[in-house]
């Protein structure tokens, strides 16, 4: 069993792996390779380090019967699969470097056309940016930043 799968567990199961956890919670105690080690002696063949969130959903919705510690098969609470939309940003600071082959209308291949080519005041100025790169090396990249703007 795959750990994606831990909701296709018994209830049985379900109540004890998320009695653990709440418990764990609550000591300020958690440490998810004590909890894979405390959920293979009950028998569950998975680890739970990818679907953490199906428990804590458990947790949050029988809250009341965790706490009481009157939580049952019958009063247990499942959470249902939802599919959310993660706006998700990212900052990033790159060296590129563009490449473009632009035709230029000239009588000259000196190098004063060469320098005016970038300058606004020539009447050589080509506006590269109008025009598609035919290639781009990337030079350098770092991640600066990330994070979710919004959950839907």
């Amino acid at each position: 069993m795959g750990s994606l799968e831990i909701h296709k567990l018994s209830p049985k199961t379900v109540i004890m792996i998320s009695k653990l956890v709440y418990q764990q919670e609550k000591d300020n105690t958690f440490d998810l390779d004590e909890l894979n080690v405390a959920i293979k002696k009950i028998g569950v063949r998975t680890e739970l380090n990818l679907d953490v969130s199906f428990i804590y959903e458990v947790i949050q919705l029988n809250e009341d019967n965790f706490h009481d510690n009157t939580i049952t098969i019958e009063n247990l609470i499942l959470p249902e699969l939802k599919t959310l939309e993660v706006d998700y940003y990212k900052t990033v600071s790159e060296v590129v470097n563009h490449y473009y082959k632009v035709e230029v209308d000239s009588f000259s291949k000196q190098k004063r056309i060469v320098n005016n080519f970038f300058r606004y005041d020539g009447d050589d100025y080509i506006e590269v940016e109008n025009y598609v790169p035919y290639d781009s090396e990337h030079h350098d990249t770092e991640y600066l930043d990330g994070g979710i703007n919004d959950i839907t």
